[in-house]
């Protein structure tokens, strides 16, 4: 059984239940949205990582495997957090004096195979790289819903600028 835990950012409202215009981010990519759009992301040691721009009226999620991209990346690919965050920033069209107004959301970060040696905690890393890249552009954190040994879900409602995480399995 799912534990729904509502998180508006600072409106008064949950996001809508999925509809027609719900975007799935899978791993490895983001999604930008606007209007009527939902973006959602199921999470399991992936982190997701959304941006909201109230101003704007616009909304972005990146769905990360890993924490930092080995070197010599050629910075493109999402699937590490070191390479989304400047994605999703730029898709945004946000320039560093736009930094101040963005809200950051992210869930995800479970250690799903806590029982196996350490070099398995991918987790933990994803984690530690999101806050490091938050710290490195200076973004304002509003939730996160991180870590744990569950999946989890978060959504965001680019209508209402809200968002929601949930923790996916037992309580």
């Amino acid at each position: 059984m799912a534990i729904t835990v509502p998180r508006p950012a600072t409106t008064g409202s949950a996001p809508r239940p999925p509809q027609a215009d719900t975007r799935h981010v899978w791993a490895g990519a983001f999604a930008v949205g606007s209007g009527d759009m939902v973006l959602t992301a199921l999470l399991g040691s992936c982190v997701g990582i959304s941006i909201i721009w109230r101003r704007k009226k616009r909304c972005a999620l990146a769905h990360c495997l890993l924490g930092d991209a080995p070197a010599g990346d050629t910075g493109v690919d999402v699937r590490y957090v070191s390479n989304a965050v400047p994605a999703l920033l730029r898709s945004l069209g946000a320039r560093p004096a736009d930094y101040a107004e963005l809200e950051v959301v992210a869930a995800g970060g479970a250690s799903l195979f806590e029982r196996l040696p350490s070099p398995m905690r991918v987790g933990e890393r994803n984690v530690i790289a999101f806050e490091r890249a938050m710290a490195a552009y200076g973004l304002r954190v509003v939730h996160q819903f991180l870590g744990g040994s569950h999946g989890s879900r978060i959504t965001l409602d680019c209508a209402t600028l809200t968002y929601d995480t949930r923790r996916l399995g037992p309580a």
